[in-house]
C-alpha cells in the first residue's frame, strides 16, 4: 500500500474515531445554590474545574479597582482581532461585549489591568492560582493549563457579583449587570429561556483531549442569590445555557419564562394553534398539599391503571393521569378548587408538591381565559380578548411542559370557576361567584368570530387598566416589539390614578435589608425599580418588582409601573396609573 493511501486511511480512521466521540451522550452536570447558600450536586462533584469565558466579569473587576473613576473603554473586534467569532463583533461597549462574550474585548481590558489588580480579582473570586496572562484571565489556556474553581465558589462569586457593591468601580459592577442581563435575554446565554437571571457562558476544551469536541459551561442566578450551573460535554456554552431551561423549570418553579416565540423561526400560525390542545399548569405557586379530583360526569374515566366513576374522588399522586373527562381538582385543606373539561398529569414537582398539568381544547381554555381576566364584559370586548389569547399562544410555549400556567405570568385561568383572589403569590382564595357576573363560554357564531378576529393583526397581550397611555411589550419586558396599542376606549385624561404608601419596614422585609434609596429609571426604554439597601443594589423589571413588593405588601401593593416614587417620613409613596403591565389590550371599564 502507497503512503498516500496510508495517509487517506488514516485520516479516514481519524475521522471516523471523532465521529464515533460525537455520537457518545453528552454527560450534563449540574450544580445549584440556595439563596442561603446551600449546594446541591446533580451529578457534579465540587472538585476545581477550568470555566473559560465565566471569568470575564473578574476582568472587569480588576480593571474597575485599577482605573478609579473612569468609563470604561469601547474597543473594535473585527477580523484581525483573532476573536472566536472570525468576522468579529464590531464596535464594543462593555455591557454588549459581555453579552457576546467577545474575546478581543477583555483581553484588551486584561491587559489593561495590572497582574498584582487581576490577582487579588481572581483569588478573592476563588480561583485556585492567579492569571499569568492577559489570555488566562480570559478564560484560555495558558502553558499551566486553564484556571480552575470549585463550582461551589463560582457560584457563590456571582452571587456576590450581582448583590453587593464594589468598593472600586460600582458604576462599572452596574454595567456587567447589564451586560449579563442582555446575555440572557438575546446573548450566548438565550437558550436559558428565563427572564430575571444575570447569565454567563463559557466553552473551554475537552477534557479528554479531543481537539474536536469542547466542554461547554453556563452560569445564572437571580437577585435572591439562587444560582445554578450547567457543564455539558460535548457542548459549548450556549448548549449548557439551553440545558438549564428545563433545569431552572424544575428546581426553581414560578421563574418567568422569555416571551419567545417557538419555533425560533417565527410564531406559530394561527391554523397550528387552533389544530393543538392547550396544555396548563395549575396552581404552580401555592405550597405543597393534598389534591384531590372529583369526576363530575356522569360516566367513568381513566384514572391510572383503572376508572374513576361519576362522582368518585381520587387522592392525587406522581404519575397520575385523569380524564379525558369533566374534573373538578380540590385542595381540601384551603377549599381550593377549579372544575374544566379535559385531562390532568400528576409529576412530581418542588419540596414535595405536585406539578398539575391539565390539557383542554383552545376554545375551553380561552373561556377559561376569559371568565377571569373580563367577568361581566361586554361581547364584543370578550370576543376581541378571545382573539389575543390565540395570539398570545401563537407566539410559543412560555413553559417547558406546558403552553401557559393559569398565574398572571402567563394568562389567569380559571377554568369553569370558581374565580380565586390572589393575596400574594402563594396564597389564594375563592371569590364569591354572586360577587360579579361572569359569562363563561362562547356560542358557536360568537367562537367563529373569535377565530376570524385571531387571524388578523392584533395584539397579543392584555392589561386590566391601560391608565389612558399604554406601554409596548419593550418598555415592561425589555425586549419584543417596541409598539404600543392604541386605548379606543382610554385617553391621558382617564389614567385611573393610584397611590400606595409603602412603610420603611415592610420595605425592609421585602429586600432584606433597610432601603437607602429607591428610584424608577427607564433604561434602554424599559421601566426598571432600582434599589440600594444597605447591603446591595438591585434593579428589577416590573414583574420582579411586583412579586417582591406582593410577598410583604400584598399583590395590590404596585398595581402598575408607577410613575413616580416619593421619600416620605414613613417610607415611599409611589403614584401610578392603570392597572396590570398597560401592554396590549386594554380591559378597563
Amino acid at each position: 500500500m502507497s503512503g498516500r493511501w496510508r495517509r487517506i486511511l488514516a485520516l479516514l480512521s481519524a475521522i471516523s474515531a471523532a465521529l464515533c466521540l460525537e455520537a457518545q451522550a453528552p454527560r450534563l452536570q449540574i450544580w445549584c445554590r440556595s439563596a442561603t447558600g446551600i449546594l446541591t450536586r446533580h451529578d457534579g462533584g465540587d472538585t476545581p474545574i477550568p470555566v473559560g469565558s465565566l471569568q470575564k466579569p473578574f476582568v472587569v473587576a480588576a480593571w474597575a479597582a485599577a482605573h478609579p473613576g473612569q468609563a470604561p473603554p469601547r474597543f473594535h473586534c473585527g477580523p484581525e482581532s483573532g476573536c472566536w467569532l472570525p468576522v468579529g463583533h464590531g464596535d464594543l461597549s462593555l455591557p454588549h461585549a459581555l453579552a457576546v462574550s467577545c474575546n478581543t474585548y477583555f483581553r484588551n481590558l486584561a491587559e489593561s489591568a495590572p497582574p498584582a489588580q487581576l490577582g487579588r480579582a481572581f483569588r478573592d473570586a476563588g480561583f485556585l492560582r492567579a492569571p499569568r496572562s492577559p489570555e488566562e484571565a480570559i478564560g484560555l489556556p495558558g502553558p499551566d493549563g486553564p484556571l480552575r474553581i470549585c463550582p461551589s465558589a463560582l457560584l457563590t462569586a456571582y452571587d456576590r457579583l450581582v448583590r453587593q457593591p464594589w468598593i472600586e468601580g460600582e458604576s462599572l459592577r452596574g454595567q456587567v449587570l447589564a451586560g449579563l442581563r442582555e446575555a440572557a435575554l438575546e446573548g450566548t446565554a438565550k437558550g436559558l429561556g428565563h427572564r430575571g437571571f444575570w447569565a454567563k457562558t463559557g466553552t473551554v476544551p475537552a477534557t479528554d483531549g479531543n481537539p474536536l469536541r469542547t466542554c461547554g459551561l453556563a452560569v445564572a442566578v437571580d437577585d435572591v442569590g439562587w444560582a445554578i450551573l450547567a457543564r455539558l460535554e460535548p457542548g459549548t456554552g450556549r448548549a449548557a445555557a439551553a440545558t438549564l431551561d428545563g433545569a431552572v423549570s424544575h428546581l426553581r418553579p414560578g421563574a418567568p419564562a422569555l416571551y419567545r416565540p417557538s419555533p425560533a423561526r417565527g410564531p406559530l400560525p394561527i391554523d397550528i394553534v387552533e389544530a393543538r390542545s392547550v396544555r396548563v399548569r395549575l396552581f404552580d405557586l401555592l405550597p405543597a398539599g393534598v389534591w384531590e379530583v372529583l369526576n363530575l360526569g356522569n360516566a367513568p374515566i381513566p384514572a391510572g391503571a383503572g376508572f374513576l366513576g361519576p362522582g368518585g374522588i381520587r387522592v392525587l399522586h406522581p404519575g397520575d393521569q385523569i380524564g379525558t373527562g369533566h374534573l373538578e381538582l380540590r385542595q381540601p385543606s384551603t377549599g381550593l378548587r377549579r372544575r374544566f373539561l379535559g385531562s390532568l398529569d400528576c409529576t412530581a414537582g418542588y419540596r414535595g408538591a405536585l406539578r398539575l398539568v391539565a390539557t383542554l381544547d383552545l376554545r375551553d381554555y380561552v373561556s377559561g381565559v376569559v371568565a377571569a381576566e373580563a367577568p361581566g364584559r361586554s361581547q364584543s370586548l370578550r370576543e376581541q380578548l378571545g382573539a389575543t389569547v390565540i395570539r398570545f399562544l401563537a407566539r410559543g410555549p412560555r413553559h417547558v411542559d406546558a403552553e401557559a400556567c393559569d398565574q398572571t405570568h402567563c394568562a389567569w385561568f380559571t377554568g369553569e370557576g370558581p374565580r380565586l383572589h390572589w393575596v400574594d403569590p402563594r396564597h389564594a382564595a375563592t371569590l364569591l361567584e354572586s360577587s360579579e357576573a361572569v359569562t363563561w363560554g362562547y356560542a358557536d357564531a360568537a367562537w367563529m368570530r373569535v377565530l376570524e378576529t385571531a387571524h388578523q393583526p392584533g395584539p397579543a397581550f392584555w392589561t386590566a387598566h391601560c391608565g389612558g397611555e399604554p406601554l409596548s411589550p419593550h418598555a415592561i419586558w425589555e425586549q419584543g416589539d417596541m409598539t404600543v396599542t392604541p386605548c379606543p376606549r382610554h385617553g391621558p385624561s382617564e389614567a385611573a390614578l393610584w397611590h400606595r404608601t409603602w412603610s420603611a419596614e415592610a420595605l425592609a422585609k421585602v429586600f432584606g435589608g433597610r432601603v437607602e434609596d429607591l428610584d424608577i429609571r427607564w433604561t434602554n426604554g424599559s421601566w426598571r425599580l432600582i434599589v440600594r439597601t444597605s447591603r446591595s443594589n438591585r434593579t428589577l423589571s416590573y414583574d420582579e418588582a411586583h412579586r417582591m413588593l406582593a410577598t410583604v405588601l400584598g399583590w395590590d401593593a404596585l398595581p402598575s409601573p408607577a410613575d413616580k416614587l416619593t421619600c416620605v417620613s414613613s417610607g415611599y409613596e409611589a403614584i401610578g396609573r392603570g392597572s396590570g403591565h398597560r401592554v396590549g389590550l386594554c380591559l378597563g371599564d
